[in-house]
């Protein structure tokens, strides 16, 4: 599936895997520079998406694996560096080329996107935005936040994360999580103490 924004980035949404695992590939059509957001499964499928693009790196949201699966093949095919938050690095297969901390910029042709740390679903989550679009990873979903495992420290720090870093957002910035369909800070906003008092 392909998003198009007119006059702006070209958005590729690609789900691979069973576990419904949404890869992003953000394009500048002027110049076909692009980025990988989280590698997930299916290698040669997502290297078959991102051919003729000139992929400057992969940024992976958090360190589960259904979310860097595919890191190692495609960034060795394709000859790009893959990275991930600081919290997350020890959790992939190999060490990262680079870790990403918060506030950090990441540049495709005349776009950048802007990492915000996340932390909650795991220590070093982290989501990317570019103009009013959010790509979220598991920190927040239709519906509420990503599995803390019951855990209540988890569980705080997630809310936090979300009420502070993310619902500070514009209401029309548009959600793309890591699984599953997209959303709207709008939409999930007024559910916050819903999702706090149902503690998960």
């Amino acid at each position: 599936m392909a998003y198009h924004f007119d006059g702006d980035f070209k958005l590729k949404k690609v789900e691979v895997g069973t576990m419904g695992n949404n890869c992003y590939v953000l394009i500048d059509p002027d110049n076909q520079e692009a980025l990988v957001i989280d590698a997930a499964w299916e290698p040669d499928r997502i290297i078959d998406e991102v051919k003729g693009l000139k992929v400057q790196r992969i940024l992976t949201t958090h360190g589960h694996n259904d979310h860097h699966d595919a890191l190692d093949p495609v960034r060795q095919q394709l000859g790009v560096p893959g990275g991930i938050g600081t919290g997350d690095a020890n959790l992939l297969k190999t060490p990262p080329d680079f870790t990403v901390e918060d506030g950090e910029t990441f540049r495709f042709g005349k776009y950048e996107v802007r990492a915000i740390h996340t932390p909650g679903h795991t220590p070093g989550s982290t989501c990317f935005l570019i103009g009013n679009h959010l790509f979220t990873g598991d920190t927040l979903f239709p519906g509420g936040p990503g599995n803390t495992r019951k855990d209540p420290t988890r569980f705080a720090e997630i809310i936090q994360s979300i009420r502070s870093r993310l619902f500070t957002l514009p209401e029309d910035t548009v959600v793309y999580p890591g699984h599953g369909a997209d959303t709207t800070i709008g939409t999930e906003k007024p559910h916050l103490q819903e999702w706090i008092d149902r503690g998960w």
